[in-house]
């Protein structure tokens, strides 16, 4: 049973890999080694434990199917998935088609023409809304735990006015680069590994 999971990023790698389960256990195992990718209950090593079958939905529909990497964490006795950071978690489709239709939506733009999407159009209304309340909370969370001797922590004033998406990418700065990516992707590594759930 997976108890909680992670977003990860391992740069190109991650979506090669994704593909050859094998290669997905490696590299999970070589990251896990490295301290890279550690339990968000306890900071405490993991093991590669299995991996699972997963898919995607690309900007036209298609399914693409591969394979997670689940590590365990014997003092939480936790089994968390290693979601790479292009999958949103709970979601069907890749993180960047969120991520476009959410900034179509922040332009004023209407979703049911996000050109480049073959989501249906309540699909990404939802996507909007969930981003909306989900956005607001992330970007709370971010700027609560910023590391110490950031500019930006406690000047929320900076972001009145700011689409959230732009408000996230403005957070992301004060943190370690992640390594690629997506706003929402980066943000979920952030927050999956602090163990504070995901957008």
């Amino acid at each position: 049973m997976k108890d909680t999971l992670i977003v990860w990023h391992s740069g190109e790698i991650c979506n090669t890999n994704f593909f050859n389960r094998a290669e997905e256990k490696q590299t999970a195992w070589l990251l896990v080694r490295r301290g890279e990718v550690v339990c968000a209950l306890c900071s405490g090593a993991l093991a590669v434990h299995a991996s699972y079958l997963r898919h995607y939905r690309d900007e036209e529909g298609k399914r693409h199917y591969g394979w997670i990497a689940q590590g365990r964490c014997d003092a939480c006795n936790v089994y968390p998935a290693l979601i790479p950071s292009f999958i949103m978690p709970h979601k069907h489709y890749k993180s960047d088609v969120v991520e476009r239709v959410v900034g179509e939506a922040e332009a004023g733009r209407n979703v049911e023409h996000s050109g480049g999407c073959a989501a249906d159009a309540s699909t990404m209304r939802r996507w909007v809304r969930e981003f909306e309340k989900r956005g607001e909370w992330a970007a709370g969370c971010l700027n609560s735990k910023l590391p110490a001797g950031d500019g930006g922590q406690g000047a929320p004033l900076d972001f009145q006015g700011m689409p959230l998406l732009q408000q996230l990418a403005r957070l992301l700065r004060g943190y370690p680069a992640q390594g690629g990516g997506g706003v929402i992707g980066n943000v979920n590594i952030i927050l999956t590994t602090r163990n504070c759930g995901f957008l």
